[in-house]
């Protein structure tokens, strides 16, 4: 089994323009691994609201009989920012690009490694 680090890195090293790239437990909103390209940043503000916009999205989709919520995207005035729920577990894949990112391929890649993240969890 992957170290969820190595795989992380390994994400890492196929998307540009990232700010912050973690996985989050969606009870606490505490990342388990993670990246940011800003150190200034105090993740744990951004990751406790964007943890509850899953949760929520979650919750909506599924009480409105829309299905399961696989993924979101955010538009912000200087940011992208995807939310990937892991399938069958309690973490979700938070990325925040710069609006020079790809949020389209970021999105595939994120679907793509959502397995090897699953795969690696603790």
């Amino acid at each position: 089994m992957a170290k969820i680090d190595d795989v992380m890195q390994e994400f890492l090293n196929n998307v540009d323009e990232v700010l912050m790239s973690m996985i989050v437990n969606l009870d606490d909103a505490i990342p388990i691994t993670g990246h940011t390209t800003d150190e200034s940043i105090d993740v744990t503000v951004p990751l406790a609201f964007l943890t509850e916009v899953a949760r929520k999205a979650m919750s909506a989709t599924e009480n409105a009989g829309l299905g399961a919520c696989e993924d979101m995207l955010l538009t912000t005035s200087d940011h992208f920012i995807i939310i990937r729920i892991i399938p069958n577990s309690n973490y979700v894949h938070i990325v925040v690009l710069t609006r020079k990112g790809n949020w389209g391929v970021t999105k595939i890649l994120m679907g793509k490694f959502a397995p090897k993240f699953k795969e690696a969890l603790p």
